[in-house]
């Protein structure tokens, strides 16, 4: 797993832009996480004795519906970072509220996709990716989250 922590690394570099990345450059960080991360998961799961075509056409699916959580992602960590100090009670409910919505829209998608998966693979296969990528995302959370400063009263 000594890609996943450059991959992490490489990520939590691009997202920590003091100002919104463009669609372009945003489109290429992501494209690169994911060429990344589709080589992590190739590497990690075993697709032998399921189809393996419809595990891939999946994962391509759950990619493109995660890729938009990640750009909301992307835009609020740029949000935040481009903030002083200390941030109002308004914009810190804000922040809060997008927050919450990524993260919950983010696992729904994750949760929709496992099921998916175990129903056209098996549950070891849908076990597999599940734990691949929370694993993948709590390593990006805690990278950003060791990363940043507490948000402060004004």
């Amino acid at each position: 797993m000594k890609k996943l922590t450059l991959l992490i690394a490489f990520l939590f570099v691009a997202m920590s832009y003091a100002q919104m990345p463009t669609k372009d450059e945003m489109s290429m960080i992501q494209d690169i996480f994911g060429s990344e991360k589709k080589e992590i998961i190739a590497e990690n799961i075993d697709l032998s004795g399921v189809d393996a075509a419809k595990f891939w056409e999946l994962y391509d699916e759950y990619e493109v519906a995660r890729k938009v959580n990640g750009q909301e992602r992307i835009k609020l960590l740029s949000t935040y970072a481009s903030t002083t100090s200390a941030v109002s009670n308004q914009m810190a409910e804000d922040m809060l509220q997008k927050a919450i919505v990524i993260r919950s829209a983010s696992e729904n998608t994750l949760m929709k996709y496992t099921k998916k998966i175990k129903k056209a693979t098996n549950p070891v296969v849908a076990a597999q990716f599940y734990q691949i990528e929370q694993y993948i995302a709590d390593g990006i959370r805690f990278s950003i989250l060791d990363n940043m400063d507490f948000i402060q009263n004004k």
